[in-house]
């Protein structure tokens, strides 16, 4: 059993093994969250808050019927990288905020640990694209009530991602 080869996608199942009473059990190592109770609870309410912030801003801004910015390549493919990294940032962030303050180091390096780039690119995604809708607007020459409402919307993707950012580095984890 000893001499089984590390696995290349997921090694952390090496570290699964059967404990004495024929169980399976993670024998890995763990991360604990290093404040006190009472501030992980406020941590994972930001962070919830901000998760929601997120969703339903990108989500909102994708309904908007704004007519000036309909099949522009120049808004579209910003908007789809904002929809994808609202996507996997909000996948990790439900991961993190579903669990204790005690976790498997191979869940940390999969939330905790990606957390602070998903968001960093979740800024820049939403930044650029209501700055290419603002080009795009002004070329156009063809401002609305619902295409600035549009932008509203990115600029709050953006700044709510760095202040998920900022959430995120104040958090510290400790190897127990």
């Amino acid at each position: 059993m000893a001499d089984k080869k590390p696995r290349g996608l997921r090694p952390w199942l090496d570290d699964i093994r059967l404990d004495g009473s024929g169980n399976y059990a993670y024998q890995g190592s763990h991360l604990q969250f290093s404040g006190d109770a009472n501030w992980f609870h406020r941590f994972k309410i930001r962070l919830g808050i901000l998760v929601g912030v997120l969703i339903a801003s990108a989500i909102v801004a994708g309904c908007l019927n704004v007519g000036e910015l309909d099949n522009t390549a120049l808004v579209l493919i910003p908007y789809m990288l904002e929809i994808i990294f609202t996507a996997a940032f909000a996948w990790a962030a439900i991961r993190l905020l579903s669990s204790s303050s005690i976790m498997r180091s191979y869940i940390h390096k999969q939330t905790a640990g990606r957390l602070p780039v998903l968001s960093l690119l979740l800024a820049v995604a939403g930044a650029a694209t209501a700055v290419c809708a603002a080009v795009f607007m002004m070329l156009k020459e063809a401002w609305s009530v619902t295409g600035v409402c549009c932008l509203v919307l990115h600029l709050l993707v953006c700044a709510a991602a760095l202040l998920a950012y900022r959430v995120l580095r104040s958090a510290s984890w400790k190897p127990i």
